[in-house]
């Protein structure tokens, strides 16, 4: 899924453009191919979560990059997977970053595992002592709990790992991934066998308890059960929901469950494939499934997008209760052996642990986070905000980490965030078509600004503090007076989603990039359009204006960085190398570098005035959001995993 483009829009407004002006419009002629410039790397960060941030006093300059380090990482990042032990005495929470695991009797942190790779599944073997982890790499590992070493290490040849599971006497394991590849593992013999026949991505599979059938669930919406010992395919069963995102096993083997994002979970018969019942409005978007292991009243776990576990009974179906807390989706649920603890995990960044039967929350596991859309630095340096996909905007104190401010009122994922020149406000941008202007000093909300009908997916404030433009799926960019949220200007010109908005240093122009390949740049004072610039091949994800010369810079999600010289209106330089979608573009203070954030898993570093690469830093996340702090001595990345990440040259 590409993060910039917007999860759930489903249609796309085309307004009618703006009237033509008194003198045409230019129109940028496209640029030449040029050949790309090879990247190298810098190792990945291996700082630990939480850690305070290091003084660096020197600020980022080309004399000093060679001394560019990791300062800190604030975050253990987003739940991919939670996961109680087959014994029950731990959970296991997965992050892309690692696995964190918990004693599950005291909640006590035991250990961290690291993944040198986004980690997207995590199982236990049954005798708890082994933990495999698969990655988007194709990577699958075997690592041994007690000292974390790795014991065997499998690949696929095709696809990222999208689900595990070993079989109950522990000598096997299976894969599975996201071209629709199922692999059976021989733990003693390191042997491979290939279960072809889904032509989509596996996201569950499931070892029946005599360990003789391999149940996988794909998006291609069907059910495959394959006899292991042969690999022949038993039985094929095929949903008739719109999606098939969630499969689970009852305990005792009879049933299976299925979710899916319409909202409908539904159990079937595993000795005939027959529907045994349908449950409609079970949960809004089905996300994960999990049956409870009490024989008295089994229940059934659906974790849904609408932020509730909601509980079912397997016997009738019939509804017992819905778990409230999360205030984001839930992705994950996982019933302990013995049915009276379920754990629970959510994009809004905590693992929480219920009671059953009296279903009430007793512990919340914290210090996860969620993607992070968006980041900005306060004027003066000290606080760092987020905008992120769990709907919220978080204010770090850049200092120590310390989360200082959590603003909850949007109820989408936030695409931008911006502090005020003078540092009073904030501004936040969400998809749910609302603006929202904030008190930095108490977090309290100011003002909801109106007008857009669709997604809010990028603002910026003035140099002077006095506006606010902000970019919509509607296909306008709107300037708000502030802070009383009066209608100043709309722009209509774009045919399609307004990614990326961008004052000029003197606050004269506005540059707004688009899904429909192309930059504008407007003037401020009457909305005017005085040039369209084209040539990129895709959506125009991030624009930065220099600071003290002439020159805009475009990121896309064809890969490509433009300068464009504005006093001529032509390209200065295409900047190749990025691999993915360039999310982000920062100018250094005295305009001689510029950093780009990318979906490759880079942070690339620029030298403006030849266009040459200069070095780049890595992390496990596609970086969404850089920022670089006032006085230039620290590089913040926002990224996809939820974790944020400091750079600086230390002493």
């Amino acid at each position: 899924m590409k993060h910039f483009l917007c999860t759930f829009l489903l249609l796309l407004v085309v307004l009618s453009a703006c009237a033509a002006p008194a003198t045409p419009v230019p129109t940028i002629t496209p640029f030449p191919t040029q050949v790309l410039p090879t990247a190298t790397t810098t190792p990945p960060p291996s700082v630990l979560a939480g850690t305070p941030v290091l003084a660096p006093q020197i600020p980022i300059s080309l004399d000093n990059l060679n001394r560019l380090s990791p300062l800190a990482h604030w975050g253990k990042g987003n739940v991919v997977e939670t996961v109680i032990s087959p014994k029950g005495r731990m959970i296991a929470v997965a992050t892309p970053a690692g696995v964190y695991l918990y004693d599950a009797g005291s909640f006590e942190e035991m250990q961290f595992i690291e993944s040198k790779s986004w980690l997207s599944s995590i199982a236990f073997s049954p005798d708890d002592s082994l933990l495999a982890v698969g990655s988007l790499d194709g990577s699958v590992q075997v690592l041994q709990i007690s000292d974390g070493v790795r014991q065997k290490t499998f690949s696929s040849p095709l696809g990222a790992i999208a689900s595990l599971a070993f079989s109950t006497t522990g000598n096997l394991l299976a894969a599975g991934d996201t071209s629709g590849g199922v692999y059976l593992f021989d733990l003693a013999t390191q042997a491979a066998r290939t279960l072809t026949g889904h032509s989509a991505r596996i996201h569950s599979l499931i070892f029946t308890a005599g360990g003789d059938v391999l149940i996988s669930g794909s998006d291609d919406r069907t059910i495959r059960m394959w006899q292991v010992s042969t690999g022949a395919l038993q039985r094929t069963i095929t949903v008739r929901t719109k999606s098939l995102d969630a499969l689970a096993l009852s305990t005792d083997g009879s049933l299976l469950a299925t979710g899916s994002l319409d909202g409908t979970a539904q159990f079937w018969r595993v000795a005939d494939g027959s529907l045994v019942r349908s449950m409609l409005g079970a949960g809004q978007n089905v996300l994960h499934l999990a049956f409870s292991a009490d024989e008295a009243q089994p229940l059934l776990a659906i974790a849904a997008r609408d932020n509730r576990i909601w509980l079912r009974r397997v016997k009738d179906g019939s509804l017992v209760t819905a778990l409230e807390g999360h205030i984001s989706a839930v992705n994950d649920v996982s019933f302990s052996p013995d049915g009276k603890q379920l754990i629970s995990g959510s994009y809004d960044g905590t693992v929480r642990v219920w009671r059953i039967p009296e279903y009430t929350s007793v512990q919340t596991l914290e210090g996860f986070s969620s993607t992070v859309e968006s980041i900005a630095f306060s004027p003066d340096g000290t606080r760092l905000a987020a905008g992120l996909f769990d709907h919220s905007v978080r204010i770090w104190n850049a200092t120590d980490g310390e989360l200082s401010q959590t603003l909850l009122s949007h109820t989408e994922p936030v695409r931008g965030v911006a502090f005020s020149p003078d540092g009073s406000l904030i501004a936040s941008a969400s998809e749910d078509h609302k603006t929202i202007l904030w008190n930095a000093a108490d977090g309290k909300e100011l003002l909801s600004v109106a007008g857009h009908t669709d997604s809010v997916l990028a603002l910026a404030f003035s140099p002077d503090g006095t506006l606010l433009a902000t970019g919509s799926a509607d296909d306008t960019v709107r300037l708000t007076q502030v802070p009383k949220g009066g209608r100043h200007a709309i722009m209509r010109g774009h045919t399609d989603d307004i990614l990326s908005v961008a004052f000029s240093p003197d606050g004269s122009q506005l540059a707004t990039g688009s899904s429909d390949h192309t930059v504008r740049l407007w003037r401020v004072a009457d909305g005017t359009l005085l040039s369209t610039f084209e040539g990129h091949a895709d959506d125009v994800l991030a624009l930065a204006f220099a600071p003290q010369q002439a020159l805009l810079a475009s990121g896309s999600a064809d890969g490509n960085i433009v300068l464009w010289d504005l006093s001529n209106r032509q390209v200065k330089h295409i900047l190749g190398g990025h691999t993915s979608a360039v999310h982000s573009l920062v100018f250094s203070g005295d305009g001689q570098m510029l950093f780009s954030g990318s979906s490759d898993n880079t942070v690339r570093l620029w030298r403006v005035s030849s266009g040459s690469f200069l070095q780049s830093v890595k992390s496990t996340g596609i970086a969404n959001s850089i920022a670089l702090s006032p006085d230039g001595t620290v590089l913040a990345v926002g990224s996809a995993d939820g974790i944020l990440r400091l750079w600086g040259v230390l002493p």
